[in-house]
């Protein structure tokens, strides 16, 4: 007989993963690249993404929920407790560590950047925007680097 609240813990625990590595695939290598390439000027694709992963943001932070809860509920409960699993959990960890910074110190202040009218924006606000976006692109992609490895161990 299935042990359901097992089943059930894995599902969620997986889905988030999934929906997580899945949104950063989506908007990053498919929706970015057309924005910028279809729309008249990078202000309106910008503006395009930066609304995208706004909204992304909040899938991600209840995903953060999700992992956390069914990782801890299905170590405790179930003794998932190995090296495999340690990868695993250390790759969610480190995930959502960089989502958190991401999501509450990066992106809002990229917003606040963006949303200066052009006659306030200087070389040193369009620098900071720079740094903000690199570390924003590495960020996701270390971020769909471990989630990658996190989906192969779970």
């Amino acid at each position: 007989m299935p042990n359901w609240t097992f089943l059930v813990l894995h599902f969620f625990h997986t889905m988030a993963l999934v929906l997580w590595v899945g949104g950063i695939v989506s908007i990053g290598g498919i929706v970015a690249p057309v924005a910028f390439r279809e729309l008249p000027d990078r202000n309106s694709a910008g503006k395009i993404i930066g609304l995208s992963l706004q909204r992304f943001d909040v899938l991600v932070a209840i995903c953060i929920v999700l992992l956390v809860a069914t990782s801890t509920l299905m170590a405790l409960w179930y003794g998932r407790w190995s090296p495999w699993y340690a990868i695993q959990y250390t790759c969610i960890a480190l995930m959502s560590i960089s989502a958190t910074v991401s999501m509450t110190i990066v992106a809002p202040r990229m917003r606040s950047l963006r949303s200066s009218p052009a006659r306030h924006q200087t070389p040193e606000s369009a620098a900071e925007f720079g740094r903000l976006h690199q570390f924003s692109v590495i960020s996701m992609q270390f971020n769909l680097a471990c989630g990658t490895v996190a989906i192969l161990f779970s």
